[in-house]
């Protein structure tokens, strides 16, 4: 029988789940004996999972015996400790981001493995399983948020907190809002994520005038791309792949005489190919909003919160977690590593690689 053990979160503030009760109970009667490192920090409580069959610990991760496979969210905490076991979360470190070598050393000095979920993916590189509609709901309402704010007040954005429903959240929008009509953009419009963003800019009705980009309009013009300034608040929801030109540059923001708000739901500051070139670390959710490098005669504000879908926990996580239980299934009950397992598994040794930690 195998064991997999959910453990709570290291990340300040972070209360999605990539594993429900409902998917405990899918596991333990497959055979699958389940664990739960106990946590107030989550939206499911610790009676949830254990009246769907797990058992609940006190311990860390750490001690578990090493066949144990480990499944979370976020980053571990920082440390310099080898790992023996097999991880499962979104690591940040597979796409040449600032620390990965920290992280991947762990894994290549214990001889553990790590299953990143931004990789789980099809045999057509479709994950199969993403929060990004939620996060560009809740970045786009955050970028709304923080218009508001920052047209009457020149103090810091308060620290952001989550919501019950994602109606709590567009109740929210509306009343900051006020009446007044607001011109967004949004980069990214045909994907998970800028169909999140789109549906939430959607539900405000007739305050909103949305541009919608996606891959043809970006392609269509020079960058950095004016067209952006022309608009109150900006949302990028671009996945970065590859390369891209900057979308945003200082050289840009110093022509500017309308944007106030980027909300960069990708955010990817530590990529050397981050496109929104006027800023270089995330924000959090206790700081949400950072000014952007280049832009003192105007101020603009960035948002860029790494685990934004944080902000609605619950319907989050139910969807995240309903897409991956099958694949976590297929992987706890196989005798052979699954196409979408064999996928990550060799991302993993690639990145690894890349930093002359593998054979």
């Amino acid at each position: 029988m195998k064991t997999l053990w959910l453990r709570k979160e290291d990340k300040a503030g972070e209360w999605r789940v990539v594993l429900t009760p409902e998917g405990v109970s899918a596991l333990v009667e497959s055979g699958v004996h389940v664990v739960v490192e106990a946590s107030s920090h989550r939206v499911f409580s610790d009676q949830d999972y254990q009246n769907a069959g797990a058992v609940l610990t006190d311990l860390h991760w750490s001690q578990a015996p090493a066949d144990t496979i480990i499944l979370g969210l976020k980053e571990l905490a920082d440390s310099d400790a080898p790992i023996a076991h097999t991880h499962i979360y979104f690591s940040h470190t597979f796409k040449g981001q600032s620390g990965a070598a920290a992280v991947l050393q762990r894994y290549a000095s214990g001889g553990g493995n790590l299953f990143d979920l931004e990789f789980l993916q099809d045999d057509k590189g479709r994950r199969v399983a993403a929060f990004g509609y939620w996060a560009g709901f809740t970045g786009a309402a955050l970028g709304m948020l923080g218009l508001a704010h920052y047209q009457r007040s020149e103090k810091p954005y308060p620290a952001a907190q989550r919501y019950s429903s994602q109606q709590e959240l567009v109740d929210a929008v509306r009343r900051a809002l006020a009446g007044q009509t607001v011109r967004v953009m949004v980069m990214g419009a045909l994907g998970r994520c800028g169909s999140g963003a789109a549906d939430l800019l959607c539900q405000l009705g007739p305050l909103v005038e949305t541009s919608l980009w996606d891959i043809a309009e970006f392609n269509a013009v020079d960058k950095p791309i004016r067209a952006i300034i022309e608009h109150d608040v900006f949302i990028n929801c671009v996945y970065l792949r590859e390369p891209i030109r900057p979308m945003i540059n200082q050289a840009l923001l110093a022509d500017n005489h309308r944007l106030r708000i980027i909300s960069d739901v990708s955010c990817d500051p530590n990529n050397p190919n981050n496109p929104i070139a006027v800023y270089d670390a995330t924000t959090s959710l206790a700081v949400p909003f950072r000014q952007a490098t280049g832009s003192e005669h105007l101020p603009v504000q960035v948002q860029a919160i790494d685990h934004l879908p944080t902000l609605l926990p619950r319907e989050a996580s139910q969807e995240f977690a309903a897409a991956l239980l099958p694949h976590l299934l297929e992987f706890l009950t196989s005798a052979s590593l699954p196409l979408v397992w064999r996928n990550a598994r060799y991302r993993f040794v690639e990145a690894s690689l890349r930093y002359g930690l593998g054979s």
